[in-house]
């Protein structure tokens, strides 16, 4: 039997797989042992890759539906000419611009690049990826905090962290190999913020559950407290960041005073994470699309960026101000 390898598609964490082939039929599927990323691991999703390809039993050619709506078999010449004939005839009729191609992150780079290639070069048309579209807020605050659009950290720094914050973020389901990375770190306190108490809220040291909406208050209001308390950088700020002063000015109506009424969390929650993040000599901030697909969500991803900078806590190992994405090319797509 022969071992192809290739790449998850289900989430962003990309396990890369060892797909067991005879006669050209995948018969079953294993993590790769011993690679960087998955460390001969992955969840029950990857396992079922092979499921992809059994909707039809044993299909040996492309199927088309007939007139009765049922599925036939055709051969890959009469496949690819009836999909040409018809983008062909609708161009012909509407012009080209009337069609355009949409893909996901679930395809790779060099699958995304032949697709964009045939898209632009030989048929002229535009297209767009869904990730683009998703991740559009965090995008966005990476650009304005950093000038590009690339998340600063690897999967290592979950198990270099001290102080892990998990914001909108439910790694147990939706990225259960990256939570194993977690499970992997045998020093660390887990915060997790989140409306509702996830599977990974069960998990953790301290569980925020915030009022929905109101993100961004509660951010702003621990950014406050940070200041007022002294428990930032100086040095990294004077060194790596540009208008601090218009930020710390801006917070400084988000009181602890108000952050129960705003948030429904009491003061001293507040104060306990802040403390945390003091006493934490590697901290890390998380988030998903419980943020990038939330209300006021670039100004919350934002709010998230600066914590890390203004308390050092970014381009260093087990560090950073993390976006994790939820299809294993959201990135790669994006470009193309």
């Amino acid at each position: 039997m022969e071992i192809k390898q290739s790449t998850c598609n289900y989430c962003s964490i990309a396990c890369n797989m060892d797909f067991h082939v005879e006669d050209n039929h995948i018969e079953r599927v294993t993590p790769t042992k011993d690679y960087p990323v998955n460390h001969g691991f992955c969840c029950v999703k990857g396992l079922n890759l092979d499921k992809q390809n059994t909707l039809f039993k044993n299909p040996k050619t492309p199927l088309m539906k007939d007139e009765q709506g049922k599925w036939q078999s055709i051969s890959w010449d009469e496949a690819f000419k009836a999909f040409a004939t018809r983008i062909k005839g609708i161009q012909e009729k509407y012009g080209k611009k009337s069609v355009a191609f949409l893909s996901t992150g679930q395809l790779l780079t060099e699958e995304m690049a032949l697709l964009g290639h045939i898209g632009r070069d030989y048929l002229g048309i535009d297209g767009d990826g869904n990730t683009r579209l998703c991740m559009a807020t965090a995008v966005v605050a990476y650009k304005q905090s950093f000038g590009f659009d690339a998340p600063p950290y690897t999967m290592n720094d979950l198990e270099l962290s001290d102080t892990i914050i998990l914001v909108g973020s439910n790694p147990v389901v939706s990225h259960p190999i990256l939570w194993g990375r977690i499970r992997k770190n045998k020093n660390y306190k887990l915060v997790v913020i989140d409306p509702r108490k996830s599977e990974t809220a069960a998990h953790a040291d301290l569980w925020l559950s915030i009022r929905p909406k109101t993100d961004l208050t509660f951010l702003y209001t621990l950014a406050n407290v940070l200041i007022e308390k002294g428990w930032i950088d100086e040095a990294f700020i004077e060194k790596y960041t540009e208008h601090f002063d218009e930020f710390k000015e801006h917070v400084k109506k988000y009181t602890l005073a108000e952050v129960e009424f705003k948030t429904g969390l009491s003061a001293g929650k507040v104060l306990e994470l802040a403390e945390l993040i003091h006493k934490g000599k590697r901290v890390s901030f998380w988030w998903t699309m419980g943020v990038n697909q939330s209300y006021e969500a670039v100004r919350t991803a934002q709010a998230i960026i600066n914590l890390a900078l203004m308390t050092g806590n970014i381009g260093r190992p087990g560090t950073g101000a993390n976006s994790i994405t939820g299809q294993c090319n959201a990135m790669g797509s994006r470009l193309f």
